[in-house]
């Protein structure tokens, strides 16, 4: 928790402080923390007037409180997992895009290439065009295709690998790699690479820039029903998506209103019972240990809200490098139980009101 408690005012965006830092703990876009009447609120912060004084985005909608206890989130800390992702992201692109341009080297040059290899090494050897045009030129001197040995590879604008199962041809500016009769590579003349399917062995070892050294850990991503990052032999996590909201891409929607009360009630309920908590990420594999975190256990959150919370939880004798079916929190369902929570709130607050005239 920070220093000092705060005031919050309903339908304000002022916050006052009593005994804290605000000019030292928080900035302009980070976030508080505070818990009003048994809800948390995470509230993002436009600027800071003093060491007691600061004020937020949008007006508070929670009650009246004083005396509140809270935490600061700075922006970063929220940051660091989409960052992290688009910088491992970036250098898997780069890495394909030097693989691109070695392949399109060595099948559209006519003389020698020169290779970049993962660890920014370099080496020189004769390109598709080369090899085809010197071995094509023997078979034609030797008239190889007569030989009674079918074995033998024949050039006639193909090169032929074991009886003709594999096999090199260009066809419309295209330079193709065929095996038992199906096109596995293409390269055409505009630098477009198309692979029928790219299996990487043991994963794929990035560099740090354009020209910067690659690191001894490799990563991929696997797909079980859910987007998963590995590196090394460590599962580090799934990858978060974007999801799709629009009514158009749902059926069987049923709104909950007021002819639902208990839904509100059942949502009041269920909030009133969820936990945050203080925790830390323990360390797994290349994994570190986390700073402090401010959240949620999923396991105590199923007992209570099972819509909340997907996966099936994992046994005690689970496996730390690759943790399939850990429990994960949906978001979007612990929004809609906030939303209703705050709904049934609301309607208690304007019947204590209307009773009152």
């Amino acid at each position: 928790m920070s220093a000092g408690t705060l005031t919050l005012t309903h339908n304000s965006a002022a916050v006052a402080g009593s005994g804290t830092a605000f000019t030292t703990e928080v900035a302009a876009g980070d976030f508080i923390v505070v818990t009003v009447g048994g809800v948390p609120y995470t509230l993002p912060v436009k600027s800071v007037e003093s060491s007691t004084a600061l004020t937020l985005v949008s007006y508070f909608t929670g009650p009246t409180q004083s005396g509140a206890a809270w935490s600061a989130v700075p922006r970063v800390a929220l940051n660091m997992v989409t960052a992290a992702l688009v910088a491992q992201s970036t250098e898997a692109l780069r890495g394909l895009n030097y693989d691109k341009q070695n392949w399109q080297q060595f099948f559209t040059a006519t003389g020698d290439v020169t290779i970049t290899l993962p660890d920014n090494s370099q080496m020189t050897g004769p390109s598709a065009k080369k090899l085809i045009n010197s071995v094509g030129d023997k078979a034609d001197k030797t008239d190889l295709n007569k030989k009674a040995d079918s074995h033998f590879p024949s050039f006639t604008g193909i090169m032929n690998f074991d009886g003709g199962a594999a096999s090199i041809y260009q066809s419309s500016d295209v330079m193709i790699m065929r095996t038992a009769g199906v096109d596995r590579l293409q390269l055409s003349s505009n630098g477009i690479y198309l692979v029928s399917v790219m299996d990487a062995a043991g994963g794929y070892r990035s560099r740090q820039g354009q020209s910067g050294a690659t690191t001894s850990n490799v990563w991929n991503f696997h797909w079980n029903g859910s987007l998963n990052a590995w590196v090394d032999s460590s599962n580090v996590g799934q990858v978060s998506l974007v999801t799709t909201s629009d009514k158009f891409l749902k059926k069987d929607i049923i709104y909950q209103s007021d002819e639902s009360p208990t839904f509100y009630i059942q949502c009041l309920d269920e909030v009133l019972r969820w936990k945050p908590a203080l925790f830390k990420y323990k360390e797994r594999g290349v994994i570190p240990e986390s700073d402090e975190k401010l959240g949620f256990i999923a396991n105590d959150l199923v007992e209570v809200s099972p819509e909340c919370v997907t996966g099936d939880g994992l046994k005690e004798d689970f496996d730390p490098l690759n943790p399939v079916g850990a429990y994960s929190l949906n978001e979007v369902a612990m929004l809609a139980k906030l939303t209703g929570a705050i709904q049934a709130l609301q309607k208690q607050i304007t019947e204590l009101q209307g009773s009152r005239v």
